[in-house]
C-alpha cells in the first residue's frame, strides 16, 4: 500500500503554486536535499532549503514540476521526471531528472535528485532546448 507518493503529490502541488511554506511543511527539520545529483554540495536542514526555495521562487514566473512515474518500497519513494520553468527573465529551462525521497515518519528526511546539471547551464546561457529534452519531456504524467 502506497502512503507517501500523497505526499510527493502535495510537494510538487506547492511548489507548483510557489508555495514553499506549504512545501517545506512536509521536510523533516533535520531534511537533507542533494537537488543536484552530487553537482553541487548538499542542503541541510528546513531552513536552509526554505531559504534556497525562496532564492529559487524569485526567478521563477512559472513552474511545471512534472512526474512520469515512481515507485514505493517501504518509506522510500523514486520517481522520474522534469523540472520545467519559465524564470522571470524569460528564459525557459526543462530538465529531466531522477530522485529519491526517504521517509521519516510522515515527512521526508532525505532527499536526493539526479540530473545533469551541465543542460541548466546551457539553457541558461541561452541555448534553447534540445529536441532530445523535449522528446523525453512529451510522455504522459503519472
Amino acid at each position: 500500500m502506497s502512503k507517501h507518493i500523497n505526499t510527493l503529490r502535495a510537494i510538487i502541488d506547492a511548489w507548483a503554486r510557489q508555495d514553499v511554506e506549504g512545501l517545506v511543511k512536509h521536510l523533516h527539520e533535520d531534511v537533507t536535499w542533494n537537488n543536484s545529483g552530487g553537482f553541487r554540495k548538499p542542503l541541510k536542514g528546513r531552513e536552509a532549503m526554505r531559504r534556497a526555495l525562496e532564492r529559487m521562487k524569485d526567478q521563477i514566473e512559472e513552474s511545471k514540476w512534472c512526474l512520469y512515474g515512481w515507485a514505493e518500497v517501504g518509506d522510500t519513494v523514486w520517481m522520474e521526471g522534469a523540472d520545467e520553468f519559465i524564470r522571470k527573465d524569460g528564459i525557459r529551462i526543462a530538465v529531466p531528472y531522477a530522485g529519491v525521497l526517504e521517509f521519516e515518519g510522515d515527512v521526508v528526511k532525505h532527499w536526493r535528485e539526479y540530473f545533469d546539471g551541465r543542460l541548466q547551464e546551457q539553457q541558461l546561457a541561452g541555448e534553447p532546448v534540445s529536441e532530445y529534452v523535449e522528446a523525453m519531456l512529451d510522455r504522459p504524467k503519472a
